[in-house]
C-alpha cells in the first residue's frame, strides 16, 4: 500500500457559504434550497452519487442557521452518503450517521475521513491473486468467472484492512463495477438487470481491471487532495437500523436527515452490484433487503400493531380501498410496513435528542396510483403525538419523480409533488 500526501495541495482556508440569508426558508426562494443540482460536487458529492438525500451546501447552511452549543451533536439516522455527517463536521460540530446498509456507510466513511487525513492508495501488488473463485459468488451475475475472480480478490484483501485504509479503495472499486456494468442499467436508475445468458457477461483480464481500478483510486486521491481542510472534529458511522439506534438517550442536540420516501424504492436492489462485491448476494439472502427502509419485500411482522396518526390512517384506508389490482393485498402490506418503520424511527428520533433539541426531515410527497402520499403532513403528525413542535415547513416543488418513468403509472391523474423540509422542536 503506498500513501501520497495532501499537504502540498490542501488549502488551510475553508470555503464561503453564502450567508445564512441564502438559506431558503420557503419564502423568499434565494439562492440555497435541499434539491440537489444535477452536478454536485459539493463535499465529494460525486465521487458516488447516492440515490436520493439533499445539497451538501444546503446542509451545512441549515446547521450554521441554528441556535447550537459549541459542542453540540448531530445525527442522522438515515445517513446515506454521509451529507449530513461531513456539514456537521465542516461546521465544527460532533457527528453521528446511522445506515443499514453497509455500502452507504463505506462512502460515507471516505467522505468524512478524506478531508482529515491523507488518501491511502492500494496496489495491484499487493492483492494477491487465488486459483479458484468461491462457489457461487454473486459478482457472475454479471461478470465471467475469470473476471469475477479479480474482482472478488480486490473485495476480500480491501476487507482485511483498516476502514480508514480501505474506504478509498473500495469506493473506486464501486466505481470501477459499475463503470464495467453500465449496460445493466435501465431507465429506472434504482433497478439493476443481470445477465441472462453467459454472451451478456463482461470479460474484463486481470491486468485490465487493476488498471482500472487504480485509476479510478488516482482520481478520487487528486479530489481529496484538492478539498480544503476542515476542522478535526470526530465524526462515527455505524451500521445500524434507525428503528433500534446504537445512540444513548438525550444525547443528541440535532437530526438533520432525510427518510426514505414511501415510492417502494428497493434500495438493495439499486445497490446490488455493491453489495455483492462485499459479499451479499440479495437473490439468495434477503435479510437487507428486506430490512431496509422503503423495501418491495414484505416482512412476516408486518400486521404487528402500532399507533398511527390520522393522516397516516387515511392514506392506507386510501390505499386498501383502491379499485387496482393487489391494493387491498400486496400494496396494504407495503404501505403498513412503510408506516411502522417510519413510526419506530420517529420513536428513536424521540428518544435519543435532547429536551428542546431539533429534528429537520427532508421529505417528498408522491401518489400511489391516484391516491396522493401526503409524507410531510404524515411526518408532522406523527412527530406531533411523540412530543413535537412544528418550527417550519418549507415546500419545493418537484418536476420530475420516477413514477414519470413508469407508462403504466402515467395513466392516473396526479397533481404536482413537493419536498418539503419540516423542521421540529422537541418540547
Amino acid at each position: 500500500m503506498k500513501k501520497i500526501s495532501a499537504t502540498a495541495t490542501q488549502r488551510a482556508d475553508q470555503p464561503e457559504l453564502p450567508g445564512v440569508a441564502a438559506l431558503d426558508r420557503g419564502r423568499g426562494r434565494s439562492a440555497l434550497s435541499p434539491k440537489r443540482p444535477s452536478e454536485d460536487t459539493s463535499g465529494l458529492a460525486d465521487v458516488f452519487p447516492y440515490y436520493a438525500g439533499f445539497a451538501y451546501d444546503w446542509a451545512r447552511a441549515l446547521l450554521a442557521a441554528q441556535e447550537l452549543p459549541t459542542n453540540a451533536v448531530i445525527l442522522d439516522p438515515w445517513n446515506g452518503s454521509g451529507t449530513t455527517t461531513l456539514a456537521a463536521q465542516h461546521e465544527g460540530y460532533r457527528a453521528i450517521g446511522i445506515d443499514r446498509n453497509p455500502v452507504a456507510n463505506i462512502v460515507a466513511r471516505l467522505r468524512v475521513a478524506s478531508f482529515t487525513q491523507s488518501p491511502f492508495l492500494t496496489e495491484h501488488a499487493s492483492v494477491p491473486n487465488r486459483a479458484t473463485s468461491p462457489a457461487a459468488d454473486p459478482l457472475t451475475a454479471w461478470f465471467d468467472e475469470p473476471s469475477a475472480l479479480r474482482i472478488r480478490d480486490w473485495a476480500e484483501h480491501l476487507s482485511t484492512l483498516p476502514s480508514e485504509k480501505s474506504a478509498l479503495a473500495y469506493v473506486a472499486l464501486f466505481r470501477t463495477v459499475r463503470s464495467l456494468t453500465r449496460s445493466f442499467e435501465g431507465s429506472n436508475p434504482t433497478w439493476v438487470k443481470r445477465a441472462k445468458s453467459e454472451e451478456e457477461l463482461v470479460q474484463i483480464d486481470a491486468s485490465s481491471f487493476d488498471a482500472a481500478v487504480e485509476q479510478e483510486q488516482e482520481f478520487l486521491a487528486r479530489r481529496i487532495c484538492e478539498a480544503p481542510r476542515i476542522p478535526s472534529t470526530p465524526a462515527q458511522i455505524a451500521t445500524a437500523d434507525s428503528s433500534n439506534l446504537p445512540v444513548a438517550t438525550s444525547s443528541i442536540d440535532s437530526i438533520l436527515t432525510s427518510p426514505p420516501y414511501l415510492t417502494r424504492i428497493d434500495y438493495a436492489v439499486a445497490y446490488t452490484r455493491e453489495l455483492a462485491l462485499l459479499g451479499v448476494d440479495i437473490s439468495q439472502d434477503r435479510t437487507l433487503r428486506s430490512a431496509l427502509m422503503g423495501t418491495t419485500l414484505i416482512r412476516g411482522d408486518t400486521y404487528a400493531d402500532f399507533p398511527m396518526g390520522s393522516i397516516a390512517e387515511s392514506l392506507l384506508s386510501d390505499v386498501s380501498s383502491h379499485s387496482s389490482k393487489a391494493s387491498n393485498g400486496y400494496y396494504r402490506k407495503q404501505t403498513i410496513q412503510y408506516l411502522k418503520d417510519l413510526s419506530q424511527g420517529l420513536d428513536e428520533a424521540t428518544r435519543v435528542v435532547k429536551p428542546g433539541g431539533y429534528l429537520h426531515l427532508v421529505v417528498q410527497d408522491s401518489f400511489y396510483k391516484d391516491v396522493p402520499v401526503k409524507l410531510a403532513d404524515i411526518c408532522i403528525e406523527e412527530a406531533e403525538l411523540r412530543g413535537w413542535a412544528l418550527v417550519q415547513r418549507d415546500p419545493y416543488p418537484v418536476r420530475r419523480t420516477l413514477t414519470s418513468l413508469n407508462k403504466a403509472a402515467r395513466r392516473y391523474k396526479k397533481s404536482e409533488v413537493a419536498e418539503t423540509v419540516v423542521t421540529l422542536r422537541k418540547a
